[in-house]
């Protein structure tokens, strides 16, 4: 099972669109990034947001831009929700103390749907562990 499978079971969030943006986010390039981000000490989402937002702003079933009822918060808290579990299998928890003012999301990221993401740091085992390698360009 992926990931993303195991994030699902039971879901009642479960369609085609939040799988390709569970996919997204547990793809290990991604991944790399939310960690380095973390480590950075800030939000994970940073360096991926503005990719995450120009491929899933408009999706049919989970749609991320601000138009509508509520202006689509739940979809924003949904990727939040996925990133949590993401992070978690790789040992990373979100620090204590909940979404203080060192969450907002830089300027320099260019996020135009999320203002605050949660800063992971590792705590626990991961199930899964990122390897990157360099391989020479034949």
């Amino acid at each position: 099972m992926s990931i993303t499978d195991d994030y699902f079971v039971g879901s009642s969030i479960d369609n085609s669109d939040t799988r390709a943006i569970m996919d997204f986010l547990s793809s290990a390039p991604i991944v790399n990034k939310m960690i380095v981000a973390s480590e950075m000490g800030i939000p994970a989402i940073t360096p991926i947001v503005e990719e995450l937002e120009i491929k899933f702003a408009n999706s049919k079933m989970s749609p991320l831009h601000h138009n509508g009822k509520n202006q689509n918060a739940v979809h924003r808290q949904n990727v939040g929700r996925m990133m949590k579990f993401v992070m978690s299998q790789y040992g990373y928890v979100p620090v204590d103390g909940g979404l203080s003012e060192r969450a907002r999301i830089p300027k320099f990221a260019n996020s135009k749907f999320f203002s605050t993401s949660a800063i992971y740091e590792k705590k626990v085992s991961e199930k899964y562990n990122i390897e990157v390698v360099s391989v020479p360009i034949l």
